[in-house]
């Protein structure tokens, strides 16, 4: 496993190219790994609050209430 310290900055993005938050992030490399992963810190620390793994559905800390998103597909 290779650890690069502060390697990125992740941006949450919202409709189009809105960045409704950003974080910056350490990379971890595992061989093997073929999914990418984020931590319980990172997405609390983008204000993400789930609302369903499964269907994907998630809101913004910010939103109001009553707005729930839907995450991205893969190669959107």
């Amino acid at each position: 496993m290779y650890v690069v310290e502060n390697a990125l900055t992740l941006e949450l993005l919202g409709d189009g190219d809105e960045i409704l938050s950003r974080v910056d992030a350490d990379l971890v490399i595992h061989p093997g790994l073929e999914e990418p992963l984020i931590t319980d810190a990172t997405i609390d620390a983008l204000g993400i609050r789930v609302e369903s793994f499964f269907k994907g559905l998630w809101r913004h800390v910010s939103d109001p209430p009553g707005r729930v998103r839907m995450s991205a597909k893969v190669g959107e």
